[in-house]
């Protein structure tokens, strides 16, 4: 795997692609090479989710990052609690306004079967909720006697990397994907419109309130189901049970927090678009969006596209309305549809804006991409069922959604593998920077933050107890020598072989204000094996920054069928780095794994 890290084989990939799809394609044209069809298909739908998870696995490493390690401590509470009370309030302790029971339990389970907390496998698993969520809606087909030809397209969009933040991060994995897929499998059970599904739902409902405080709206979705399909006698029991579990969500053990914001009626104009642009955020690209009073096009391609999708729901509910008797398909699809969309209310009415979303700035972050990721898909499982009787524009949607998923599948991989390469490789060295600085590299805004609290022992007492509970291993990439000593035990007394430059300017932080931003960047003579570093070497200090490389551009991607090219940078802000004259070095690995240094004879100047 660690050949997909220095390479990932982007091309390769979408190499086979192309011709998997030329070929399906011939199937209907060439009589002779028909029979392929069947295998052609399965290993269309197979790819993307084969390529996603070996990329993944390549770039994942079993290292905290940011609000995981609240949940690494909850395990330590649970594994110490001497009460019922105190095992109950740890498993449910709030954070903000969630209850990550359904986390934790996943935890703590793999804790008492291996003895510590995974967090790579944490997070594969998260992932693979996703075929779950895949599964249900190749059900939906299928339950219409739809050919799965037409579920080809939704791998695709399914399985990419528009979400990276939600599909590398541990608690992000572990929580959204999850919950998804329970709020589907209470609409799923629901649907079937019997005791054995409805058991199902109400478990599921249970599961999802306790994966994301989003998932309290799987109660509401569960009573408009049973309202619409008139069963009134489950309806009373479903509203019995979600009165059970809002009492015991909102008094037991929890903490009102109240919004100092503005409200969302306000401004109902700019929240309507916002809202619009939540559910179409799948095209909600991986590029910056400083906060300027120019529209980006990304952001209005989101609201176009969560507006064609309000459109679909649309449609599809007043088709329901009109059915003489709904089918289990209709119900499963509205239920989707209408968690994914309540989420995305919910998100505005807790953030509402005051101004056009498509001005940019800080309002989306990475790990809600998989929310309008699914809906899209939802909705095209929903166009092929309303049009499956019309076979030349079914036939249509499928071409249509199929180029644009696949498009966008390349477009996610190609502007965001840089960036779970980026966050490998801080990871990789977090444990450096908590060793020397009491801080790190992947969280906090100024060098001495001391994450995640910022209170002087909690953090450390917290990484001590993990590590001789064996919990997490936290030091496992920490092999270089301290700081004060770094360049002197490594340093090989020769200049490095290639370029080095560094660069300096204003531009938007995560306030929306100007601050100073600082680029490093570098070009070996020869290509080196594997992630070498920058060191900025002062009186002080000797900051280790890695040194990440950078993607071809789309011509010479096809022209050299290579994804990174020769040039290697790393970028931050200024306040990430204590002031002072600094010297820079290159340090790598030798070929018997031993750290070296060369001096690049440039000097850097923070102020």
């Amino acid at each position: 795997m660690k050949l997909f890290l220095e390479n990932p084989h982007l091309f390769e990939y979408y190499s086979v692609v192309v011709a998997l799809l030329l070929l399906f394609g011939a199937t209907f044209w060439i009589e002779k090479i028909k029979s392929w069809r069947p295998a052609l298909g399965i290993g269309l739908i197979a790819l993307p989710f084969v390529y996603f998870f070996i990329l993944l696995d390549a770039h994942l490493v079993n290292i905290p990052y940011t609000d995981d390690f609240n949940l690494l401590e909850t395990v330590q509470k649970l594994r110490n609690s001497g009460s019922l009370i105190a095992m109950l309030k740890a498993l449910f302790e709030q954070v903000n306004q969630h209850r990550f029971g359904f986390e934790r339990i996943v935890m703590l389970i793999m804790y008492v079967l291996t003895g510590t907390v995974n967090i790579k496998t944490q997070i594969i698993l998260g992932d693979l909720f996703m075929v779950g969520i895949g599964y249900l809606l190749y059900l939906s087909l299928k339950k219409e006697g739809i050919s799965w030809y037409w579920f080809i397209p939704v791998p695709y969009i399914l399985f990419n990397l528009v979400y990276f933040e939600n599909a590398y991060w541990g608690i992000a994995a572990l929580q959204n994907t999850p919950l998804i897929f329970f709020a589907m499998l209470t609409a799923y059970g629901l649907a079937r419109a019997d005791e054995k599904g409805f058991r199902i739902g109400l478990v599921a409902a249970l599961l999802t309130t306790f994966t994301s405080g989003s998932g309290l709206l799987a109660w509401i979705v569960g009573m408009i189901l049973l309202a619409f399909q008139k069963r009134f006698k489950s309806l009373l029991w479903w509203v019995a049970g979600s009165g059970a579990v809002l009492v015991f969500y909102f008094f037991f053990d929890y903490q009102f927090i109240s919004s100092q914001g503005e409200k969302v009626w306000n401004h109902p104009v700019f929240n309507t678009i916002f809202v619009m642009a939540f559910w179409g955020n799948a095209l909600y690209m991986d590029v910056r969006h400083p906060f300027v009073p120019v529209f980006h096009p990304d952001l209005v391609a989101c609201v176009m596209l969560g507006a064609g999708l309000a459109l679909v729901f649309a449609i599809w509910a007043i088709r329901i309305l009109l059915a003489r008797k709904p089918t289990f398909s209709d119900w499963l699809l509205l239920g989707a549809m209408l968690f994914v969309m309540g989420t995305g209310a919910m998100f505005v009415v807790s953030r509402p804006i005051n101004n056009y979303i498509m001005y940019g700035g800080t309002v989306f972050s990475r790990r809600y991409m998989i929310f309008g990721v699914v809906l899209v898909a939802v909705c095209y499982v929903c166009v092929v069922i309303v049009l499956k009787n019309f076979k030349r524009w079914n036939n249509l949607a499928a071409i249509v959604a199929m180029l644009f998923f696949v498009g966008l599948n390349f477009v996610s991989y190609f502007t965001s593998i840089v960036s779970i390469r980026r966050l490998h490789d801080e990871l990789v060295i977090d444990s450096y920077f908590w060793k020397n600085y009491k801080t790190f590299l992947t969280v906090g805004d100024l060098f001495g933050d001391i994450p995640f609290w910022n209170h002087p022992t909690r953090m450390r007492d917290l990484v001590i107890g993990l590590e001789s509970d064996g919990i997490t291993d936290f030091y496992q990439f920490y092999d270089m020598p301290a700081q004060e000593e770094l360049i002197s035990k490594t340093n090989m007394g020769k200049p490095f072989a290639g370029t080095f430059d560094a660069q300096s300017q204003y531009r938007n932080g995560v306030n929306n204000l100007p601050e100073k931003y600082f680029k490093f960047s570098a070009a070996p003579l020869h290509t080196p094996n594997e992630t070498f570093y920058f060191v900025l070497e002062s009186v002080k200090f000797n900051i280790v920054l890695p040194a990440i490389p950078q993607p071809n551009t789309i011509s010479d991607f096809l022209q050299k069928t290579s994804y990174y090219s020769n040039n290697y940078e790393y970028s931050l802000y200024k306040p990430k780095l204590p002031e002072g004259k600094y010297r820079a070095w290159i340090m790598s690995r030798d070929e018997s794994r031993k750290w070296e240094s060369v001096n690049t004879g440039k000097q850097v100047l923070f102020y």
